[in-house]
């Protein structure tokens, strides 16, 4: 949101208050501000312009030499504008002013005749926005001829400004700070300075009128306010009014849409006016039904899903209530007498309407915040006070007000000293008690001795303060958190808990990815299109994903139940900067689960995608070798991975894989089909991997433990053994037999308790379909050391075992 500082100066005295101040003021203690900038501080050096003489270049036809008074000299200045005249007059930038467009003006020498600045366009200035006919004439400007010569333009078009650019996610819980007067509020209680003045007060005289019934169905608006306004016309806003909506990113259009958005940025109240010879009524704010279809302002069309709230004139939709005024009802410059409607509607119907329809307005973003519905009627007056200030007589008729439930009650707050001074923590600099700086706030207290019973304003009341945390909040930033001393927190003794392993894991994969892989993480929605569901159905089927009823993005409807749609929608986002995009990301799945007390499963996943120019078989051998690193580290050693071919779905034929263990798959991997990249928009090959992250955690030793050491020795047995080239070391292990862990000590029983692998070796006096692979036997017993005969009888026995299932000594 822009905050214009001249706006709020007239709300606030900021004399002293640099907008540098001003922001970091609001940065520390109220919202993130992200920066400020001047508006139109060219303005203030360009004069009114007169044209004391006119005479032809001497060597060019279309270039005439100027002598322009500017109120303090006469100075010389040369243009090819065809609409230049003597005895008129035309903004003139001087050597020394720098426009818009960040051109300096210097001296210069145009053929050979010196010029001292330059005669401006509408353009040139940044004007051409502005409802102002001169400001888009093809040429200069021609300014009026009452005008006085010397003057700035910023007599005219209202003073230079500043704006700060505020962050709208850090003003999300502050309704009443969607606007000029809000923000100014703020800083008087901050500045400990009074307000000026108060628009919220507006007040105007009413005439009776014969208005149209108001009807509410159900609960379709908090309050709604209706009122007949006339004796006006419609014209272009004052400058200064234009230029202030422009600094603010508003068009201007004409005086009566103007003031409507003036007062909505003035005092955060969405209003509209509609041509009253349009409106029959009575005037229904009522929902929808299904396949209803409306056309709004902007042009655009829309069929309607049932139970979204309209605003009606008799049965026909004339507006998307909170969030748009209906096409066919508008006023236009033939327009003579208005139908203003102001209302409260509440914040959840309200965003479901923006999520359904994709429609977000300037009046939407502050209803889904939830506005204080007091100010309904003071929105009506307002509008009246600001139009009869540019056209006296306006008649106001008296407002009718619908409400459909009692929103002047508010609850007081119950918190102690004590409670606060705790969640606080010490303050080392505390300007005032709590008691005082709730009051600074606005808030009405009570004491009693080390209770509060606190009432938050009105307009603090809306979904922001209600509870004594919130209270808190406010004392905190009130009194600025670098106030809080730091200090460790004082914490019982206790044996730490037990590790996380998925935690854990987490961390490791991440470091090993970034480190290791140059692999990027991203984080991703966490819902699906229907497409994407359809995408990939590995995890779940798409009839099984779960829909979600009220969705923030009425394209994005379901819960994730595959990584892929995320990691190639980030592919294809990242493809443009970066042409080696290599991605992974960790979250969660939501899948079925057997227990019908939980809607979904949620699952933690690991999964990547990656770009390369290498050839497909390199780059799948790349992936490959990325994800037996990962399995090594997760404890499955590379001797115990199997790595298979494994067609998918949403891989290239010939191109994908799996990879785990013997009993289990734990990996897909391979390319990713052209025709779901062709769906994704990505023309690159994306070559792909996922895992269930519990698969992985499953691979992870046990953690040791502590246990005595044996009295007598183990016996290692050294082997190498003779094995085919795609033979596994888990049919090694086979055919040595089961390892049998020692639970007991007291038995005399020799076991085998190791059996672990060395090396493998290709090449030599080998085959080319076989391999050697070294081993060690570990036998232990742990009564007693083994005697040389019994430990031959052993390596026999094992020697025979291996031959037995076709492994010859090497």
């Amino acid at each position: 949101m822009k905050l214009s500082y001249n706006w709020l100066n007239e709300f606030v005295d900021l004399s002293g208050i640099s907008p540098k101040e001003l922001a970091d003021l609001l940065t520390m203690k109220t919202c993130e501000v992200e920066g400020f900038e001047d508006f139109m501080a060219h303005m203030a050096k360009i004069p009114v312009a007169h044209i004391d003489e006119l005479t032809k270049h001497p060597d060019a036809d279309k270039l005439k030499i100027c002598k322009v008074n500017t109120g303090k000299e006469v100075v010389q200045i040369v243009t090819g504008a065809a609409n230049v005249e003597q005895g008129k007059k035309f903004p003139a930038a001087l050597v020394g002013v720098r426009l818009p467009d960040g051109r300096e003006m210097t001296k210069a020498k145009l053929r050979g005749v010196e010029s001292f600045g330059m005669l401006c366009s509408g353009g040139e200035l940044g004007i051409t926005q502005l409802d102002y006919a001169p400001a888009k004439v093809d040429g200069l400007m021609p300014l009026p001829d009452d005008w006085k010569t010397g003057a700035p333009l910023s007599d005219y078009f209202g003073a230079p400004d500043v704006i700060l650019d505020i962050d709208n996610k850090s003003i999300t819980h502050r309704p009443d700070l969607w606007c000029h007067f809000g923000f100014a509020r703020e800083i008087a209680a901050l500045l400990n300075k009074p307000l000026l003045k108060n628009p919220e007060a507006a007040t105007f005289k009413t005439v009776a009128a014969n208005l149209p019934k108001i009807e509410i169905e159900k609960n379709a608006a908090i309050t709604y306010c209706g009122a007949e306004l006339s004796g006006f016309k419609v014209a272009p806003s004052p400058l200064a009014r234009q230029m202030r909506l422009l600094s603010i990113g508003q068009k201007p259009i004409s005086n009566i849409v103007d003031i409507s958005n003036y007062v909505l940025f003035e005092i955060g109240q969405p209003n509209h006016a509609f041509d009253r010879a349009k409106i029959q009524g009575p005037v229904r704010v009522a929902y929808s039904k299904a396949n209803e279809k409306i056309a709004l302002l902007d042009g655009s069309e829309h069929t309607l899903p049932e139970n979204l709230i309209l605003i009606r004139d008799g049965e026909k939709p004339v507006a998307l209530a909170g969030v748009m005024g209906g096409a066919g009802s508008e006023t236009t410059a033939t327009t003579t007498k208005l139908f203003l409607e102001s209302a409260g509607f509440p914040r959840a119907e309200i965003r479901k309407t923006v999520a359904k329809t994709g429609i977000r307005s300037d009046s939407s973003q502050r209803f889904e915040k939830a506005q204080n519905p007091a100010k309904a009627k003071t929105g009506i007056y307002r509008f009246a006070e600001l139009l009869a200030a540019e056209q006296p007589g306006i008649q106001l008729s008296e407002i009718a007000e619908v409400t459909a439930e009692d929103f002047n009650k508010t609850e007081a707050i119950r918190v102690t000293n004590a409670f606060i001074d705790q969640k606080l923590g010490k303050i080392s600099n505390r300007p005032a008690s709590n008691a005082e700086i709730l009051k600074r706030l606005h808030f009405q207290v009570e004491e009693k001795g080390d209770e509060l019973l606190v009432t938050p304003p009105a307009y603090r009341k809306w979904f922001d303060i209600t509870r004594a945390e919130d209270l808190v909040e406010e004392i905190g930033r009130f009194i600025g958190y670098k106030e809080i001393a730091i200090e460790p927190s004082l914490v019982a003794c206790e044996t730490p808990r037990a590790k996380n392993e998925l935690r854990v894991l987490e961390h490791e994969l991440r470091n090993l990815c970034a480190q290791r892989f140059q692999l990027n993480e991203i984080l991703s929605y966490a819902f699906h299109s229907e497409n994407d569901v359809k995408a990939d159905e590995f995890f779940c089927k798409a009839g099984e994903a779960l829909k979600m009823q009220n969705a923030l993005n009425s394209d994005l409807d379901y819960l994730r139940i595959s990584p892929l749609p995320g990691l190639l929608r980030a592919v294809r986002g990242n493809y443009r900067e970066e042409a080696n995009t290599r991605l992974f990301e960790i979250e969660k799945l939501f899948l079925p689960s057997d227990d019908a007390k939980l809607a979904r499963n949620e699952v933690y996943f690991f999964a990547g995608a990656l770009t390369s120019s290498k050839e497909a078989p390199h780059a799948l051998a790349d992936v490959a070798a990325v994800l037996a690193e990962i399995l090594a580290a997760c404890g499955l050693q590379r001797y115990e991975q199997v790595f298979e071919n494994a067609p998918q779905a949403i891989f290239h034929p010939g191109r994908s894989g799996s990879a785990g263990t013997k009993d289990r798959k734990i990996f897909r991997f391979g390319e990713v089909h052209p025709r779901l990249l062709a769906a994704y928009g990505i023309k690159e090959r994306v070559y792909y991997f996922d895992a269930r992250l519990d698969a992985l955690t499953a691979l992870r030793p046990e953690a040791p433990q502590y246990r005595p050491p044996f009295s007598h020795p183990a016996v290692d047995f050294e082997l190498t053994l003779v094995m085919p080239l795609r033979a596994e070391f888990a049919a090694l292990k086979e055919a040595a037999g089961v390892l049998q862990p020692l639970v007991r000590r007291d038995l005399d029983k020799t076991v085998l308790v190791a059996f672990e692998h060395l090396a493998t070796f290709q090449g030599g006096n080998l085959k080319e379909t076989e391999k050697a692979v070294s081993v060690r036997a570990t036998w232990r017993n742990p009564t007693r050391t083994l005697a040389g005969d019994e430990v031959k009888k052993l390596q026999d026995g094992l020697i025979a075992k291996m031959q037995k299932a076709g492994f010859s000594l090497r």
